[in-house]
């Protein structure tokens, strides 16, 4: 069994500074955070068997995936490299972190075909205008929704090519997935599930393409990063700039739509809100994702033309459905590997280029700031 933290016992957000060449990052990366990577990586190992995929089936996925991550981007793959080393772990294990998104709904594809049995990253976002808040800046953020006791924090990257960015990640991770950079760009992600997922297996890691996101300098190439190229699954991304500008990218394997602000507000759950190109599975398993997506827009805006920081917070806090609330609780009912929690909730500053963070659900814990360039 895995080293599951009790999620009551949740401790400040961490954070850790990552500078130098790809390798030397990765080192610094994998020896602060030796054992929390390995508790990341027994859990994902016991949530694969609990789903019925052998550790062999795993192994074999994440081999694949090594050449082609470094085919598509050598200087993540050479990071992942210094994870391991620093970590004492092989690459292999630090592959099925990093491709963790395309291994589990390629291995339960190949294992089982009943991928719908699975459920990705829960997780509530939005993205606010400058035009909307009571600073003026531009707002991005989210409830990271996904299993108890996974080890995460706050990467603070001087990469030598690209943006100085802090992005929340798991332990063991190289790309991070909610997160602002010096160009004012910022991202936020949620699982969706829509038809085809799996059926491609080895395409390029949503992970990767993050730290592309957060390295980018225009929002042109932001998108691009998670856009041009086909994927594995199923995913939703906003990506957003200081400038007030915001899209939300519903990503399927060979398809994707594209939303906009509705009065200077974008909210987005768990569901295809565009059903017009693709279908949408993700209700089926959470039914929740249609209360939370309406919920979160109204909290945010009723009886105010100008939102804050605090009323973002308290929205990001709410209980309506609880357990299956914006902040969300493990259900007793579920099996423990099957159980989703508020892992972290982020508010993002985009003109400020500050990421706030909490670990562990936003309703007991306070939130830490993290500065880019700090």
């Amino acid at each position: 069994m895995s080293k599951q933290t009790d999620p009551s016992k949740y401790g400040p957000l961490r954070g850790l500074k990552l500078t130098g060449p790809p390798r030397e990052r990765g080192i610094t990366h994998g020896e602060a955070f030796a054992d929390e990577i390995e508790t990341n990586l027994e859990i994902y190992l016991d949530v694969f068997e609990h789903k019925g995929t052998d550790e062999a089936t795993v192994y074999e996925q994440a081999e694949e995936f090594v050449p082609l991550i470094e085919d598509e981007n050598e200087a993540y793959a050479e990071e992942m490299r210094g994870v391991a080393e620093g970590s004492g772990l092989s690459i292999e294990d630090v592959t099925i972190l990093n491709a963790r998104y395309e291994v589990m709904y390629s291995a339960f594809k190949q294992a089982a075909d009943e991928l719908n049995e699975d459920k990705p990253d829960a997780c509530t976002a939005f993205g606010i205008r400058n035009s909307r808040s009571e600073t003026g800046h531009t707002y991005l953020g989210q409830n990271w929704d996904w299993m108890p006791g996974l080890e995460t924090f706050v990467m603070d990257v001087e990469p030598e090519n690209g943006a100085d960015h802090v992005a929340m990640t798991e332990a063991g991770i190289v790309g991070g997935k909610i997160g602002v950079n010096d160009a004012g760009l910022g991202m936020t992600v949620n699982g969706l599930i829509t038809e085809r997922d799996g059926e491609e297996p080895f395409r390029k890691p949503y992970h990767v393409r993050f730290r592309e996101v957060l390295e980018s300098e225009r929002m042109d190439a932001a998108i691009e990063a998670v856009l041009v190229k086909d994927r594995v699954c199923s995913a939703n991304v906003i990506v957003g700039h200081e400038s007030g500008e915001l899209i939300d990218l519903e990503l399927a394997p060979e398809r994707a739509n594209y939303l906009y602000p509705d009065d200077g507000v974008l909210v987005h759950t768990n569901h295809v809100e565009d059903t017009s190109s693709m279908d949408s599975e993700f209700e089926k398993l959470l039914p929740d994702t249609l209360c939370r997506a309406p919920r979160l827009r109204r909290l945010l805006t009723e009886g105010t033309d100008r939102i804050d920081e605090a009323t973002i917070r308290n929205a990001l806090r709410d209980h309506f459905g609880h357990p299956n609330s914006i902040c969300r609780h493990p259900d007793g009912d579920d099996h423990e590997l099957d159980r989703l929690e508020t892992g972290g909730s982020f508010v993002m500053d985009l003109t400020e280029k500050r990421l706030l963070g909490t670990n562990g659900p936003p309703c007991g814990h306070e939130y830490v700031e993290f500065q880019v360039g700090g």
